[in-house]
């Protein structure tokens, strides 16, 4: 006879995300780790705690992240070099890894920057001479811009600001990592042929997904072959726009299936 214990619950109908009873059953916790979760869990930003409000949600980006990269944190090394290697080259295709890129400090809700200019970030790869920030996205769009709750930037400009100027101060290369569930071209097709200012709007739920691979591309690849929007971006922070080509080459786009591939490939023992 089937067990009738669950683990949670949907909404009526299936809608919704999966609400799990324990938050340790969203999360895929390495042995030993546990407590390592709860301070993982209960860390705030700005005084909100929202990695432990969304704990139990089968939708929560924290619990995906923290599944991946804290797993492939405790493997062992050679299988974590091999598992670098390959998600740099997923995102970056044929440019060089900055040096010893597979020996990376993995972080994971690590915040950058100081003052009112910080941020938190999903995930990070830092070396002694280079910080990978990662932003991890999954059915959720991109937070746009609100200059009147003292967010003059979207969520890809504010990770590029912040970073850049936090990297310069550790005297580090920068560099920039979108993570989502589906590739730039695939999200597009969400609002084909969108218009600036429909960008410059406010768009929510995954219909919305549309504006991260719209900001993405438009900061990476430019506007009608310039890369001036990226250089207004860097001059309105006072930031240096010269290497605007270089910050550009620098942003790399994953997908939440190939990271699934290479975690899995690095703790099955044999492959």
């Amino acid at each position: 006879m089937a067990s009738t214990k669950t683990r949670g619950r949907r909404r009526i109908e299936g809608k919704g995300p999966f609400i799990y009873d324990n938050f340790r059953n969203n999360h895929v916790i390495w042995p030993g780790r546990e407590r390592d979760l709860d301070k993982f869990l209960r860390q705030s930003f700005k005084g909100i705690s929202h990695k432990l409000k969304n704990a139990r949600s089968s939708n929560s980006e924290d619990a995906l992240t923290w599944s991946c990269f804290d797993t492939l944190s405790n493997v062992s090394q050679k299988r974590r070099a091999l598992a670098l290697e390959e998600l740099w080259e997923l995102a970056y295709g044929d440019m060089a890894a900055p040096e010893a890129f597979e020996a990376s400090t993995i972080h994971i809700g690590k915040s950058y920057g100081a003052g009112n200019k910080i941020t938190e970030v999903d995930l990070s790869f830092e070396g002694d001479g280079f910080a990978v920030l990662v932003e991890a996205k999954l059915y959720s769009p991109m937070s746009q811009a609100d200059p009147d709750n003292d967010k003059p930037h979207n969520q890809i400009a504010r990770k590029l600001t912040i970073g850049l100027r936090a990297a310069e101060a550790m005297r580090k290369d920068f560099y920039f990592i979108l993570l989502d569930i589906a590739p730039p071209d695939c999200l597009a097709q969400l609002n084909a042929g969108a218009s600036l200012e429909e960008a410059m709007g406010k768009a929510s739920g995954f219909g919305g997904k549309w504006l991260t691979s719209y900001w993405f591309s438009r900061y990476k690849y430019g506007h009608r072959g310039s890369l001036k929007p990226l250089r207004e971006l860097l001059l309105k922070e006072r930031l240096n726009a010269g290497p605007a080509a270089e910050v550009a080459d620098r942003m790399g786009w994953l997908i939440w299936a190939d990271v699934f591939k290479v975690v899995l490939r690095a703790v099955i023992p044999g492959i």
